[in-house]
């Protein structure tokens, strides 16, 4: 007859992991959200390498830059112009997860979206971003001819990234754009 094997080190640890998350832990995610599932995106989502450069006093772009879709709303850099360096990487398929971080500690309440990307395209993601990792550029995220962000990329993304928004309706209707159904 076996006996039952104890493993009180590892049932205290998964105890202690899933109290923080029950009890709220910062950067834990509540235990009741679901992953988003894959859709077939009604507006593609166009991830693009770029250099940027200030506008000239005039108002235009140097020679060889231009200026990016306009912008959904004023971001960092939002008036700059760009030189697009690659190809983009176009994504038609994904799950899309509405993000809200309310206020805290005196920082303002965030929005966006998390976008995770289909099996087919993780390693064009991964390819695309950790080109810009390494050349210290920035990666331009542009849905339905708008900019949404313009960011330096601090890491290459392994299967997702984050489109942030100026408030909690524009983060609504820039996933109703991608996915009618939300």
């Amino acid at each position: 007859m076996r006996r039952p094997v104890r493993r009180p080190v590892r049932t205290g640890t998964a105890l202690a992991a899933i109290s923080l998350a029950v009890v709220g832990c910062s950067q834990a995610l509540p235990l009741s959200q679901a992953p988003a599932t894959q859709h077939h995106l009604n507006s593609a989502i166009v991830l693009q390498i770029v250099l940027s450069q200030p506008s000239t006093p005039a108002g235009g772009c140097p020679a060889g830059f231009a200026k990016l879709p306009p912008p959904a709303s004023q971001f960092p850099g939002s008036g700059e112009c760009y030189r697009r360096l690659g190809k983009p990487l176009t994504i038609t398929s994904a799950a899309v997860r509405y993000l809200e971080q309310p206020a805290a500690n005196q920082h303002p309440a965030s929005y966006g979206l998390a976008i995770t990307v289909s099996a087919a395209d993780r390693k064009a993601l991964t390819a695309i971003t950790t080109k810009a990792y390494r050349a210290r550029q920035s990666i331009a995220t542009i849905v339905a001819g708008k900019t949404w962000s313009v960011a330096a990329v601090d890491a290459p993304f392994t299967g997702g990234f984050e489109i942030p928004a100026q408030s909690a309706n524009q983060a609504l209707r820039l996933q109703r754009t991608l996915i009618p159904s939300a």
